[in-house]
């Protein structure tokens, strides 16, 4: 399986986001409980950073041939087991965090952001990374 072009149309996204949360700067608790605009713009470009995580999750299974995954937490573990990705860690906080904004969204502590923002940008480059290594190796498996 070559990565086709929905992936690499969503690993492109990916990398588009990243490169504008980067651009921000380091981003303080102070800022944005500052600047709502800023905040909600954050919180807006990583739940969409997750989701592109668990669709192309979603798609690497029914590309498998399985049947569908019931849950993103799901579709981590079953990538995990194809050899897709290498762990379920972080890939599994990443649901819970866009569980959390989805679900509790009134509630979202600044705190977690800028922690995701300063540590946590490099879990999805390895996602994507491992994503293409994966389809790379299904290829040539072929």
């Amino acid at each position: 399986m070559a990565a086709n072009g929905i992936i690499r149309g969503k690993l492109q996204l990916l990398d588009e986001i990243l490169g504008n949360l980067r651009s921000l700067g380091g981003l303080t608790s102070e800022q944005l409980d500052a600047d709502w605009r800023i905040k909600m713009t954050v919180e807006r470009a990583l739940q969409v950073l997750v989701e592109i995580v668990i669709d192309i999750s979603h798609r690497l299974i029914a590309e498998s041939g399985q049947t569908p995954a019931s849950s993103g937490r799901d579709a981590i573990e079953r990538c995990v087991q194809m050899g897709a990705l290498s762990s379920t860690e972080p890939y599994q906080r990443m649901v819970q965090f866009r569980n959390f904004v989805v679900h509790m969204y009134e509630r979202i502590e600044t705190v977690f952001l800028v922690d995701i923002l300063r540590n946590r940008l490099g879990d999805f480059e390895r996602f994507r990374d491992e994503v293409l290594a994966y389809a790379e190796k299904s290829n040539t498996d072929e």
